[in-house]
């Protein structure tokens, strides 16, 4: 049968997050294993130098195990040496949790961890496309911590399609089109070094007095320049009738700072030792040796995450699909998947506005949310459980499967089996996440064989309904996403592709979903007080170019963006120094509040009172974006429909429907 499923940064994963604390270490860590951790490290900076063996086929490429941060829960570790400006793991897909707080008035009685986890929508260039609300990067971008010694990867952007599938295709509203979503390393990681992202200081500072001693990059900094007049002050009265004097007045200091904990204070050295090599290292640089796990320690504790890979699946109206990526034995795992826990899936509804107010019409339930689709539910209960790894994101559905799911052993990290015997009102009381299922292979699966579950009878029934029903949107000979355009010029070359004025669009117009934003750097707050009047400048007066990306997805970056009607374009493409052709400049008129089109996102209204014309905008400073709300993710009528846990592993005390 057809089937489909497919399923700010603020991430928190249980408790102290970001930092290890000062002082603490690892358990069962000798002496001798971290001075091969520090040796093991530092030689990692060699690894760009040298032409190192390919890893293993079989090898395991990334682990999920516990994070070497104590109480930051789960983590996740390269199984294989990473240079630096790497993919550290398969692609992840991005879900828009679209403009949460307005569809639920905060009116919920438990915390939404999604919420914990989620990405603003600048960051993965989804800004333009919901009024508010985030993103869920399932995958890498839910899984790695925070530590501000030790960051060393980041987000990438991620591409959006819907892998083949039109918008006429029944298919295409049940999964995501954002996609290829990449972490990329900064810096060289050794096989069993920790995966750490910046989460942003002020993550931390919204979360009260347990983040209040988390150190920032700042506090490293400020404890390196402690640490050089400590040593001056320490070879200036250091002697031989007092050879300790250095180890006593360390001591003192380390008492000092338990007394008194602050940011600083927690970002000195953990130990002597430690002071000493951060006094040619750093004090950030010397933490590394305590981030890193061995391959055997990972493979006895942790669960292999790459088992599986995305690509487009053999079902047609599928989407995407997860792959064998190497041979998987009869209960073998194929994928880990600790969940998040949503006590009342009704969190997750949708509603219409009333027409003279704007506010939430309860009355009008126009669907659910996109994550829902990637959820485990039960037909007795509210509870929502939902995976946030990646592949297993991209699992389909088949009445002949050759995996399943179970809950993981009672042993797993961050996985209560208590918690299997609280009610739903239980559940509502923890506010971390605290339950971990495991994908499971129920025979011998093949490397490049595709992977499916059963999704349950109840989903089957919705899905077939829904295929029975579906009309195509009126718009879909018409659509043509804004991404289209972004790979045509790709295709073509850097900003090949001329933009079309808005003369020559009254004969040969853009696409209705289409807009397009005039970039800037400098409007900012300046641009209010300005006043009424007519205004004409170049775009260089007010950029500073040298600062400017000009990457071909330049548009992504944190600028102000504006609805612009392009009124000139060059006759001749201009080139870069390197001879590299970078488009076209233009002059456009920013679009005034009065005369923006419903459903365009602004992020400053310009005054109806005034108008602004820019003159030579590079072809960087110019994006085209689909309207808010007009991508496949948000059509009405869509599939929306929870995979169904087995009833064999679903307890009874979380049965709270009829």
């Amino acid at each position: 049968m057809h089937v489909v499923k497919h399923k700010k940064k603020d991430i928190n994963k249980t408790q102290v997050i970001g930092c290890r604390l000062r002082g603490e270490h690892q358990p069962s860590e000798t002496p001798k294993i971290i001075k091969m951790r520090m040796w093991h490290y530092y030689s990692a900076a060699l690894l760009p130098l040298l032409v190192a063996p390919s890893a293993s086929k079989d090898q395991c490429r990334l682990y999920l195990a516990e994070s070497t941060i104590p109480g930051a829960g789960l983590g996740i570790f390269t199984g294989i040496d990473l240079e630096e400006n790497s993919n550290v793991a398969e692609p992840d897909i991005v879900i828009p949790l679209a403009d949460y707080d307005w569809h639920t008035n905060n009116e919920m009685d438990f915390h939404l961890l999604w919420g914990e986890y989620s990405w603003q929508g600048t960051e993965v260039s989804m800004e333009t496309d919901i009024m508010g609300g985030s993103a869920l990067v399932i995958g890498t971008g839910c899984m790695p911590n925070c530590n501000f010694a030790l960051n060393n990867a980041r987000e990438g952007k991620p591409d959006y399609n819907h892998a083949g599938l039109q918008r006429k295709d029944h298919g295409v509203t049940g999964f995501t089109g954002f996609h290829n979503q990449r972490m990329i390393t900064t810096r060289s990681i050794p096989a069993g070094g920790e995966i750490f992202v910046d989460y942003g200081e002020n993550w931390f500072e919204t979360r009260g007095v347990q983040m209040a001693h988390v150190p920032y990059t700042i506090n490293f900094e400020m404890v390196d320049e402690f640490l050089l007049k400590f040593k001056n002050l320490c070879l200036k009265y250091q002697t031989s009738d007092n050879p300790d004097f250095t180890k006593d007045l360390w001591s003192v200091i380390e008492a000092e700072a338990r007394v008194i904990p602050t940011r600083s204070g927690s970002a000195l050295p953990l130990t002597f030792e430690d002071m000493q090599s951060a006094q040619a290292v750093g004090s950030a640089e010397s933490r590394l040796p305590y981030s890193l796990r061995t391959i055997e320690w990972l493979d006895e504790h942790g669960r292999c995450m790459d088992n599986i890979r995305p690509g487009n699946s053999t079902l047609p109206n599928a989407g995407r699909g997860a792959f064998a990526a190497r041979f998987i034995p009869k209960g073998g795992l194929v994928a880990p998947g600790p969940v998040l826990h949503i006590p009342n899936q009704t969190a997750m509804n949708m509603y219409g506005s009333d027409p003279l107010t704007d506010e939430r019409d309860v009355t009008t339930h126009t669907g659910m949310q996109l994550i829902v689709n990637y959820c485990f539910g039960h037909r007795k209960s509210t509870l929502l459980l939902c995976p946030y790894t990646s592949p297993s994101a991209y699992i389909n559905h088949s009445r002949k499967p050759n995996a399943r799911v179970v809950w993981a052993d009672k042993t797993t990290p961050n996985h209560n089996a208590d918690w299997l015997v609280g009610d739903i009102e239980f559940l509502k009381e923890q506010e971390v996440i605290g339950l971990s299922l495991n994908f499971v292979a129920t025979r011998d699966i093949q490397p490049g064989e595709e992977v499916f579950i059963d999704y349950g009878r109840e989903w089957e029934k919705a899905w077939e309904k829904y295929v029975k029903e579906w009309k195509p949107p009126a718009d879909s000979d018409t659509f043509v996403p804004a991404s289209t355009l972004q790979k045509a010029e790709l295709q073509k070359g850097d900003r090949l592709i001329p933009l079309r004025t808005v003369f020559e669009q009254e004969d040969d117009p853009y696409p209705q979903n289409l807009v397009i934003y005039c970039h800037t750097d400098s409007f900012g707050e300046g641009l209010f007080l300005w006043g009424e009047g007519e205004y004409e400048y170049e775009w260089s007066e007010m950029n500073n170019w040298d600062e400017w990306d000009q990457d071909v997805n330049s548009e992504a970056r944190w600028t102000a963006k504006f609805p612009c009607e392009i009124i000139y374009r060059s006759e001749e493409a201009y080139v870069d120094d390197e001879g590299n052709n970078i488009g076209h400049r233009y002059s456009a008129t920013l679009i005034t509040q009065d005369n923006v089109q419903e459903n365009v996102w602004t992020q400053i209204s310009i005054p109806s009172d005034e108008k602004h014309v820019i003159h030579d905008i590079p072809r960087m400073a110019i994006s085209i974006r689909d309207k808010m709300y007009s991508k496949n993710e948000f059509l009405e009528g869509s599939f929306r429909h929870a995979m169904m846990i087995p009833d064999d592993i679903f307890p009874v005390a979380w049965m709270n429907l009829p």
